[in-house]
């Protein structure tokens, strides 16, 4: 999925704008929580939620009774969490820091979840992690919306493809291109390694969203690469964006997503990893 390098400078580029991350970032379908809810997500479950950003995925893990506790890298991200959350009757803590060192509560949780941010830690350490953290017999949920599904691609994107060989040569989604999440067996394997986890399940969620120029400049400018153009160049890639769709009917485009969903449980008979 990259070099460790590219890894960790990106991961940190959603904290530069919560404001609009909040703003663009589509939600999950209502598919993702029915899966999560035979998985152990219930009123009165405790779990263990990795990268919230805003808490496009923690409102909803609330709303179905569960007590939360919500681990952000972005300090930006997990204040706006604090303060999205102030004044509701809800159970989260919001701590902040790198999943991978960041000290936890010695508890165990019936259910782990990650949303499109499994990819910024390393595989291997978060696995090993998360066997000591959710109990046996537990769930753990990892999953990616993919922007753009390869299997369903709509004629405007043609026009977007210009756009990125003019700003970001290279990096358009090409025919022979398969993204990361739709890897199945390399996902799989991730989520097996140790034997502490499975068998793992897969699930392709097919959906809909609609784009407006204005959301689609947004969205757009959530992803890393794109923020790591000079302003000028990010800024006329972004008009860009937002023109390809300005030029469809009634300047509205439809796109057609793919979440990725992996789940597994906690296996009773495999012996905790050593250390934390």
């Amino acid at each position: 999925m990259g070099g460790d390098d590219q890894r960790l400078s990106r991961r940190g580029s959603f904290d530069e704008d919560p404001d609009n991350y909040q703003a663009a970032r589509p939600g999950y379908p209502r598919r993702v929580y029915e899966v999560l809810a035979e998985c152990g997500l219930r009123p009165g479950a405790r779990v263990l939620e990795i990268g919230p950003g805003t808490g496009q995925v923690t409102r909803p893990l609330v709303d179905a009774g569960a007590s939360v506790l919500a681990v952000e890298l972005g300090g930006r991200l997990a204040t706006r969490l604090r303060t999205n959350l102030t004044g509701h009757d809800v159970t989260v803590v919001v701590v902040e820091g790198d999943f991978a060192t960041v000290a936890l509560p010695d508890d165990t949780f019936d259910l782990a979840v990650c949303a499109t941010a499994f990819h910024w830690l390393d595989a291997g350490a978060a696995v090993r992690r998360l066997a000591r953290l959710v109990r046996p017999g537990g769930g753990l949920a990892v999953w990616w919306t993919v922007f753009g599904d390869p299997d369903r691609s709509p004629p405007w994107r043609t026009e977007l493809d210009a756009v990125y060989r003019r700003w970001l040569p290279g990096q358009g989604r090409g025919p022979a291109g398969v993204p990361a999440p739709l890897r199945v067996a390399e996902r799989m394997a991730e989520l097996r390694a140790g034997d502490w986890f499975g068998p793992v399940q897969v699930e392709m969620i097919r959906w809909e969203h609609q784009l407006t120029p204005h959301g689609a400049r947004g969205l757009w400018g959530t992803f890393p690469n794109v923020r790591e153009l000079s302003t000028d160049q990010r800024e006329a890639f972004l008009d860009g964006v937002a023109e390809v769709i300005a030029r469809q009917p009634g300047a509205t485009a439809i796109d057609h997503y793919v979440t990725a969903l992996y789940t597994a449980p906690r296996r009773d008979s495999s012996a905790l990893p050593a250390g934390s």
